[in-house]
């Protein structure tokens, strides 16, 4: 077996597939490793769509000022299903994804628990359950104390984070994760992994400033804010062309990096159109309407995806780095 590597170029390419399967479903030795947990990964693929879902409801709850619709929790007006009109529609459909949420990470939290061999992504399912149960708790809080600042900035953040990390375990339960030791790789991946991290850095600031804006009106946040984008793209474009430079044809690394410096363009032209409708405008005392709304909205639910999409890509080389 450890002479495939070096024979492998004299065999047809069908027969070399093959003798590469065989090699990363047995291992060096030929012990088996385990099998990738295919409906365990289909299932968390779901649950990061329908959170995704969940960011884009909660951005829009704040962004039609909506937070208050319902002044009670954790029913609406004391039903389950009040009258959808005004506000309510976007609060209340807010909490129903909510609770798809919370419900489904619990289900994925108990699949983990009994079918996971791994001890830390046992521990990182009960993680990710207790991010939820915190993140309604700060939702009802917000509700109960009538938008309070801090409380309404840290569910705000604690949404984003949880978004990261629910891609993060769809990352580790994947195929690609068990296999990765055949993904061999001479490029220079502990600098990757180091502008990663700063860009992780970057991007975590920008979402805590955007949150504190979002929820307090403060413009003096708007300075570092203004700043911070334009440090997260500078980068962003810094890690695309580093990719570009040193692992030519590796679409597993490329294609990440490529995606976050698109992603990082886009959300400065967003956040550019958030500025003109929230600032320029309020000051001209033109209404809002949906350009404001659309901006607003988008702006920040693309930040989310900005965040899980370094936070893969981090994940990722981590990973390649460990052969």
């Amino acid at each position: 077996m450890s002479h495939i590597n070096d024979v492998g170029a004299e065999f047809p390419r069908p027969l070399k597939r093959e003798m590469l399967r065989f090699k990363i479903e047995t291992g060096a030795e030929g012990a088996p490793l385990r099998t990738h947990p295919f409906w365990l990964h289909q299932y968390t693929k779901l649950s990061v769509f329908i959170t995704f879902l969940l960011v884009v409801a909660g951005g829009l709850v704040t962004s039609t000022g909506s937070g208050l619709a319902v002044p009670d929790w954790p029913l609406s007006y004391g039903k389950l299903m009040p009258p959808m009109v005004g506000g309510i529609r976007y609060e209340h459909t807010h909490r129903m994804i909510a609770s798809l949420v919370g419900l489904m990470t619990l289900v994925f939290s108990l699949w983990l628990g009994f079918s996971e061999k791994r001890h830390w992504l046992r521990w990182a399912g009960i993680l990710a359950f207790g991010m939820v149960v915190a993140q309604g708790i700060l939702g009802g809080l917000t509700v109960l104390y009538l938008l309070p600042p801090a409380i309404s900035i840290f569910h705000a953040c604690l949404a984003q984070t949880f978004f990261a990390f629910i891609v993060c375990l769809a990352y580790v339960t994947s195929g690609e994760w068990n296999e990765a030791a055949a993904h061999v790789r001479s490029a220079p991946l502990s600098v990757l992994k180091k502008l990663l991290y700063l860009l992780l850095v970057f991007i975590y600031a920008q979402l805590i400033l955007g949150a504190t804006f979002r929820h307090t009106g403060n413009r003096l946040v708007l300075i570092p804010h203004i700043a911070g984008a334009f440090l997260v793209l500078v980068h962003a474009v810094l890690i695309w062309v580093f990719a570009a430079k040193n692992m030519t044809g590796d679409k597993k690394l490329i294609y990440p990096a490529s995606a976050l410096g698109l992603l990082s363009l886009v959300q400065i032209s967003l956040g550019m159109g958030s500025f003109i409708f929230v600032v320029a405008l309020k000051r001209a005392n033109i209404p809002p309407g949906a350009g404001q709304l659309f901006f607003v909205t988008t702006h920040q639910t693309l930040g989310a995806l900005l965040l899980a999409t370094a936070a893969f890509f981090t994940l990722r080389v981590v990973r390649f780095g460990r052969q």
